[in-house]
């Protein structure tokens, strides 16, 4: 593997060290306060005197085996995730109508969006719903019209079951700026994304470390990809599902600092056919990606007594994605456009740094921003700079 992912996998390697990842199961008590929810804030109980008239007495003792919903408030407060990605696009050869050749154009496959698991997550299941927004600068710079900004929007519902124990969380994402337009060429890959599915599942808990494992899967209800010249139109289908195995950890090793990192595989399930108005070109099929990400965070302000401002944490993240094998290719000839589809330089290694501020506004929602750069040059950098913004609602 090349040196970026050596880099990365040893940040991650260092960070269980130091977690510390050889301890055993533990029991949380209750509190007076109440008991902690999955987004790590205390839910207050009505408490009544034992012996009143109001309310017999209570027994303070516990089952055995407590839920993931009463999980330890220190770990469950950490802050999700900001994550990074933009997928690499495959791109297009076009002829322009003098019969010279254009330069590529960019086609946004897999719904203009990304798989990744790890944007906006952590690795305790959660019982919330939320939104987010991605902002690119100067993505797609090989388009003939120049860099483009493109704008995401993602729907998200996350769901606990089994005691808290797993969840299943629903991401829906909409795009802004993915179409370009001139006299002779125009191309457009729609606004609607693709559905993806995350089960989650805890492996492992105690009082400051979670570990987890799950399956997403990416479903095609996306648009399909249209280029069309003066004379033909050319249609990359949107039809392949994607498989994503991915583990993940969280940690809370003392009251302001958190670790987290995940782990993703993306495997392109099926391929999307390529056709123009006169023929079939052939089938698609994605690159698998590996995704491995890490997060370093600490608190800067705790003030879980208050309504409102109950925190701010500061967040410094690393993401690695890379290609698992060689781009496919399918040859497209005839009338005005001519070339191959592929990702124009076969493999790639994205290497983004991410940083960000993570407001606890109550004890049931939050509100963060982060920003993005690229640490690598082209052809391993497919944006210029990236903000994000999220708003997440714990029930």
């Amino acid at each position: 593997m090349r040196k970026n992912l050596s880099i990365v996998t040893s940040l991650v390697l260092l960070t269980l060290i130091f977690v510390d990842s050889s301890r055993t199961f533990a029991q949380v008590a209750p509190n007076a306060t109440g008991q902690a929810s999955s987004d790590g804030q205390l839910r207050t109980q009505n408490q009544s005197q034992p012996g009143t008239a109001d309310a017999p007495p209570r027994s303070t003792t516990r089952p055995a085996r407590s839920s993931a919903r009463d999980s330890y408030v220190r770990l469950a407060r950490a802050p999700n995730m900001f994550g990074d990605s933009l997928r690499p696009t495959a791109s297009l050869v076009f002829r322009k109508p003098t019969g010279q050749l254009g330069s590529d154009l960019n086609l946004m496959l897999a719904g203009g969006g990304s798989y990744n698991v790890a944007e906006n997550n952590k690795a305790l299941p959660m019982d919330r719903v939320y939104f987010q927004y991605n902002g690119f600068a100067n993505a797609l710079p090989s388009n003939p019209g120049g860099q483009t900004s493109l704008h995401m929007y993602s729907l998200g519902f996350e769901k606990t079951f089994f005691e808290g124990l797993w969840s299943l969380d629903l991401r829906m994402p909409f795009n802004s700026g993915l179409a370009f337009n001139s006299n002779t060429l125009s191309s457009d890959s729609g606004n609607v994304g693709n559905l993806s599915m995350f089960l989650k599942g805890l492996l492992y808990q105690d009082e400051s470390l979670a570990i987890a494992s799950g399956l997403g899967i990416g479903l095609p209800t996306g648009s399909d990809s249209v280029t069309s010249t003066q004379f033909e139109q050319l249609t990359v289908q949107n039809q392949a599902v994607h498989l994503m195995p991915f583990l993940a950890f969280t940690a809370a090793p003392n009251e302001d600092w958190f670790f987290q990192a995940f782990t993703q595989i993306d495997f392109a399930a099926s391929g999307n056919n390529v056709a123009s108005s006169k023929r079939q070109f052939g089938k698609y099929t994605e690159q698998n990606i590996l995704h491995l990400d890490t997060t370093i965070g600490r608190w800067f302000v705790q003030n879980q007594g208050y309504r409102y401002l109950n925190g701010i944490a500061g967040v410094l993240e690393l993401h690695y994605a890379s290609s698992i094998q060689d781009s496919d290719s399918v040859p497209v000839s005839g009338g005005s456009l001519l070339g191959q589809i592929n990702v124009p330089n076969n493999r790639f290694d994205l290497l983004n740094l991410t940083s960000g501020l993570h407001f606890q506004l109550t004890p049931l929602s939050n509100f963060r921003v982060g920003a993005v750069v690229p640490l690598r040059a082209s052809p391993d950098r497919v944006f210029d700079s990236e903000i994000q913004a999220s708003f997440n609602h714990y029930f």
